[in-house]
């Protein structure tokens, strides 16, 4: 499952690509011009958004510094929705998010600021479904997905799934109950999720919300019995991917 990053900044757009790529070959339009330095740039640079844009904010920030070591960059990861109300309220320059702003949110924004926010598309990132190293489970289609981390099953698979029996798994796995891992209501990847793999519909009361994408995969990791939804740039070697089909019967 594919989503976009944006980068919302609620002045102007800073040359981090530009920083990030000093000292490479670059090919790019004849009409746009190269990044000149300009002096005295200093102070702080904060951003605040979307935890699966840390890595990449990290990176652009490292390359910003070569450029212009005055300035102390930080960097906050806590959910999509904490971008909005940071940018708004100017205690960031910088708002990473998974998802596109919502109208509400452009519209308070303007309503400070007198203008809209500037969006950047930066990425694409992939979403997956994970379990324990150690789990034999080979593939789901998305109506069982939902059947296990929704309480409304929206998208019309035959029963609950809570223990692992009921996806084929045998012997010690059959009778153990599926532990869920997903991210909190502040995530873009938990509303993509709720969109996409839940049709729309509600997250169980069983999941376990977690603060950060890292935090999923730190918790099926530990968790034997676990299954969990986070970015594919989190992956470690204490979990594997699921591949995910529409249908069930290409999932059996």
């Amino acid at each position: 499952m594919m989503k976009k990053s944006w980068l919302l900044m609620s002045i102007f757009c800073l040359g981090l690509a530009s920083a990030a790529t000093a000292g490479e070959t670059v090919h790019v339009d004849q009409k746009v011009k190269l990044y000149a330095k300009v002096g005295g740039v200093s102070g702080n640079l904060n951003s605040i958004g979307s935890d699966t844009m840390n890595n990449l904010m990290t990176y652009w920030a490292e390359g910003f510094n070569k450029v212009y070591p005055n300035v102390k960059v930080q960097i906050e990861g806590k959910g999509s929705t904490t971008a909005p109300p940071s940018l708004i309220s100017g205690t960031a320059q910088i708002g990473p998010m998974s998802r596109a702003m919502k109208p509400t949110e452009i519209d308070a924004f303007e309503k400070k600021y007198g203008y809209k926010p500037t969006e950047i598309k930066t990425a694409l990132d992939a979403l997956a479904v994970y379990v324990n190293k150690d789990n034999p489970l080979k593939c789901l289609s998305l109506p069982q997905v939902d059947a296990i981390f929704s309480k409304t099953r929206k998208g019309k698979y035959k029963e609950d799934i809570t223990a692992w029996g009921q996806l084929g798994l045998t012997g010690e796995w059959a009778t153990r109950p599926v532990s869920l891992y997903g991210r909190n209501s502040a995530s873009g990847t938990y509303g993509y999720f709720k969109e996409r793999a839940l049709y729309k519909g509600d997250f169980k009361d069983t999941v376990k919300e977690q603060p950060g994408s890292a935090s999923v995969i730190q918790g099926v990791a530990a968790d034997r019995y676990a299954l969990g939804y986070s970015g594919i740039g989190y992956k470690t070697s204490g979990v594997h991917t699921i591949p995910l089909s529409f249908r069930e019967e290409r999932a059996l």
